[in-house]
């Protein structure tokens, strides 16, 4: 495969200091290998609407490479800068399904996975802002989009802050254990989801609301 070197100083000009600044930001946005991707979407569309937005994308953009703290009004402007021409997450989704009958897997992420997906993006650009800094200042992973593993102990994506369904929903499922749900085999452990009155194992369940919380109370005072 032929190599060749690629001059930046154009490229910098050509985009201006402010959308040069933005890049590694939509980059890790738009999706990189440890970010995930968004389905349907690639680079070249990405990167046409990038050359289009108002400055306040720009901005936030910007902000996912720096140290700056990410609010809330700057996590809305990527939101709405990834639904275009609806008006919210939601309205996007219904449109697709309703248009193409499109598969879960093919919609845009919701709203809860998409805010987890905007702060593992930062955890990336933040990293490759400082790409010339000897000892960077890294972002805490456990605090933006990961969670660790309770079986394997290992980093993984956090899906979303939302529930998986309304309250009631939930409450009409249950798992089958018969024992205390330890392992992944409990239909609810698996979906990282805590057991409830209606589910089948016993009153020693590993699995229940108080024991998540006990779980992650003592992985926050282990990282401490």
């Amino acid at each position: 495969m032929a190599s060749s070197v690629q001059q930046i100083e154009p490229l910098w000009a050509a985009l201006g200091p402010d959308r040069a600044k933005a890049l590694p930001g939509l980059h890790a946005y738009s999706g990189a290998d440890n970010t995930g991707r968004f389905a349907r979407i690639g680079k070249p569309t990405w990167f046409k609407l990038f050359m289009d937005p108002e400055n306040d994308v720009i901005e936030a953009l910007c902000t996912l490479c720096d140290g700056a703290d990410m609010s809330e009004d700057l996590q809305l402007t990527l939101v709405q800068y990834t639904c275009i021409r609806v008006s919210s997450i939601s309205e996007l989704r219904w449109h697709l399904f309703c248009k193409y009958m499109a598969e879960s897997e093919k919609l845009p992420l919701t709203l809860g996975a998409l805010k987890q997906h905007i702060l593992r993006a930062r955890v990336q650009a933040r990293i490759w802002g400082q790409a010339a800094v000897h000892q960077q200042e890294l972002l805490d992973p456990l605090e933006n989009g990961y969670h660790r593993d309770s079986d394997d102990r290992q980093l993984k994506p956090a899906t979303t802050d939302d529930p998986p369904a309304p309250g009631a929903i939930v409450e009409m499922d249950r798992c089958q254990c018969k024992g205390n749900c330890q392992l992944t085999r409990c239909s609810y452990k698996s979906k990282n989801l805590s057991c409830t009155d209606l589910c089948l194992c016993n009153t020693q369940c590993d699995n229940d609301a108080d024991t998540h919380y006990d779980n992650r109370a003592s992985d926050d005072n282990s990282d401490g």
